[in-house]
């Protein structure tokens, strides 16, 4: 009986920590280190991490590398905004160049559930900030939301 219990408790720790594995949470990106703190206070500790995007790779497979590992349901994204751009330290996606990144881009797919959050006023504004959405839906099959 003694060996039973033990091995039905270590099968619900298992079940257990596969299950905290496998949740989904909120992924924050931002590139302007002096936010990461403030990001991470404003989750409560709900989002499952904060990538500074910082280094030669371009931005999109920086992020894609950073959720490879992971489930997340919504992506946030904090970076400078136009009507039409997303400004990472690193380089401006556009509609003109979001081809260059295709490949980076549909790598999300498998590992975002929810929405893509581009926290912004501006950026899917107007006609070109429309066709930047819809190619970047196109792209990665996501939702693309502006807050």
């Amino acid at each position: 009986m003694k060996k039973i219990l033990f091995l039905l408790s270590l099968l619900v720790s298992a079940g257990i920590t596969t299950f905290a594995q496998s949740a989904n949470q909120d992924f924050i990106v931002i590139d302007n280190p002096p936010n990461a703190e403030q990001l991470k206070t404003l989750y409560n500790g709900q989002a499952n991490s904060v990538v500074i995007v910082l280094n030669q790779i371009m931005a999109p497979q920086q992020i894609a590398n950073a959720i490879s590992d992971k489930k997340v349901n919504d992506l946030h994204i904090y970076v400078s905004t136009k009507p039409g751009a997303l400004g990472f330290c690193n380089m401006t996606l556009n509609a003109d160049n979001i081809s260059d990144q295709t490949g980076a881009l549909k790598q999300w797919t498998s590992h975002v559930t929810g929405n893509v959050v581009i926290h912004s006023v501006d950026v899917f504004t107007s006609t070109i900030g429309q066709d930047l959405k819809t190619k970047l839906e196109s792209a990665t099959g996501l939702n693309f939301i502006m807050q």
